[in-house]
């Protein structure tokens, strides 16, 4: 029994370092070649954890070896355009200047119903609405709006929205996270002082976060929420 339990357990283990050494797009869309390794890897890794007597070997050796496929067909991928087109396949315009390529659409063996449910999913109710449409060497939709339906953006407008960047999380349930307080520019001695002027520890607060435009989004953990001004955009540092 207890062996059984540790095979399970190590075999669980050895999934997700293999997972995890195969990058995060596993954990997204898959190419072909990854699916099928996918596949593939729940195959093997089943049978020594179901059965005592398979030895543990049969399935840590087959999950190695396909590891080394992968990466040797991730890094021929890398450097060689064909090899990629081949094991992965290539984008395909299937909505041009709002016209749908029918000889695409049979070429890639997708129905009409297939297309507008991906639209739909593209956030299109309507296929009228859609000036270019592309199916991804991963099977996803990517659709754009016609240029005439498009909202305008804030360059045609002429404004200048400044530099919008990701937002710096301070505190996360009472914890510091050091490693953004330091790419902020700032130390725990300013974090502190910041709390002390609104009565506030760092165990009181739920999520602290500190924006490109130098706003505070600070949530306590007795469920107030505020926002305030605690940085000159100017002095904003990442």
């Amino acid at each position: 029994m207890f062996s059984l339990f540790f095979r399970g357990m190590l075999l669980y283990i050895v999934m997700i370092l293999v997972m995890r050494g195969l990058g995060k797009r596993q954990l997204g869309q898959f190419q072909p070649y990854e699916f099928a390794m996918t596949i593939l890897l729940a195959d093997v890794i089943s049978a020594p954890m179901e059965s005592v007597s398979t030895p543990l070997l049969h399935g840590l050796l087959p999950v190695a070896a396909m590891f080394v496929v992968h990466g040797l067909i991730t890094l021929c991928s890398m450097r060689s355009d064909k090899v990629r087109a081949f094991v992965s396949g290539k984008p395909a315009v299937v909505i041009s200047k709002g016209v749908i390529d029918q000889q695409e659409l049979d070429r890639l063996c997708l129905s009409l119903s297939d297309l507008l449910e991906g639209l739909r999913s593209a956030g299109f109710l309507n296929p009228a609405e859609v000036g270019t449409a592309v199916i991804e060497a991963n099977g996803a939709i990517s659709a754009f709006a016609r240029s005439d339906l498009r909202p305008p953006n804030a360059g045609e407008l002429n404004i200048d929205p400044g530099y919008e960047g990701l937002p710096m999380i301070l505190i996360m349930d009472g914890r510091v996270q050091p490693h953004n307080l330091q790419q902020s520019g700032h130390d725990g001695a300013w974090l502190n002082g910041l709390l002390r002027r609104r009565g506030l520890d760092v165990s009181d607060v739920y999520l602290a976060s500190l924006d490109t435009q130098g706003q505070m989004l600070l949530q306590r953990k007795n469920g107030g929420v505020e926002t305030f001004a605690a940085l000159d955009p100017a002095k904003v540092v990442w």
